[in-house]
């Protein structure tokens, strides 16, 4: 079945677990395909969780026979550290500590709140997202 196929199933899964989608990848490794997905939620997502879904989604690509042959699962979260820049990254990550370059400089704070470009800090910062160079959640 095409990426699309297996896409749809997933994010279906992801949805009904009470998740956020936030990257699906299936792709050739050696002589195996590995399906990558992470998932996350505003209060973090647990191991319980990413196995509840690993268990979901490997029983629907088995039934369905969604990748042809031999594959590898992989259900995690996106962890600390990874870069944010999506609208999707933004809204997850209000409530945690996030980390952001701009040509102006280096803040962080918590984010409080992401609405049209804008992200808003506890503090009562502001940065628009198109002044952004880098940002990343951070401990």
């Amino acid at each position: 079945m095409a990426h699309d196929d297996v896409l749809q199933h997933v994010e279906k899964i992801v949805e009904e677990k009470g998740l956020l989608l936030v990257d699906v990848n299936l792709f050739q490794a050696g002589r195996r395909r590995v399906l990558r997905v992470l998932v996350d939620k505003k209060d973090r997502v647990t191991i319980d969780q990413c196995a509840e879904v690993s268990r979901a989604i490997g029983t629907t690509v088995e039934t369905l026979d969604l990748i042809q042959g031999p594959y590898t699962l992989e259900v995690s979260s996106p962890g600390i550290g990874r870069p944010l820049a999506t609208e999707n990254d933004w809204k997850r990550s209000c409530g945690r500590k996030i980390e952001v370059k701009t040509d102006q400089g280096e803040y962080t704070g918590i984010l409080s709140e992401y609405a049209e470009g804008l992200l808003r800090f506890e503090d009562g910062n502001e940065i628009q997202v198109d002044s952004i160079l880098a940002a990343r959640e951070v401990i």
